[in-house]
């Protein structure tokens, strides 16, 4: 009798070990999987702020001028001009309607080339 309860309660003890054991390394595996979304989205959302970057300087160079927004096959940012001084510019640039938005505070002349004197990521 007595070891028929000692082997039941061996077995409920390897069940309960086995299932935290499992439970662990499921929910581990979840957190993995969701710093890997995690850190796809951030590097799709700078390639998208790199590509926003880009176009805003042949704006500037083509055109003079930069728009409110630019659009990419990546996505579309959001441009602020803080200030244009003759050929001195200083604008912001951000990802619009992402998972972790990213911006840019980008300062340059335009004179018969342009030259980027500040770039900080905000």
């Amino acid at each position: 009798m007595n070891r028929g309860i000692a082997a039941i309660i061996t077995v409920i003890i390897l069940g309960s070990l086995m299932t935290m054991i499992g439970t662990v390394m499921i929910l581990s595996s979840i957190s993995k999987g969701q710093i890997i979304l995690l850190d796809s989205q951030v590097k799709k959302n700078q390639n998208l702020l790199d590509a926003c970057a880009e176009e805003s300087l042949i704006k500037i160079n083509r055109d003079n001028a930069l728009p409110a927004t630019i659009s990419t096959t990546l996505g579309s940012c959001n441009l602020t001009l803080n200030s244009q001084v003759g050929t001195s510019w200083n604008f912001n640039i951000g990802t619009t309607g992402a998972m972790s938005p990213l911006n840019i505070n980008v300062v340059l002349n335009r004179g018969s080339t342009i030259s980027i004197s500040s770039w900080l990521d905000q």
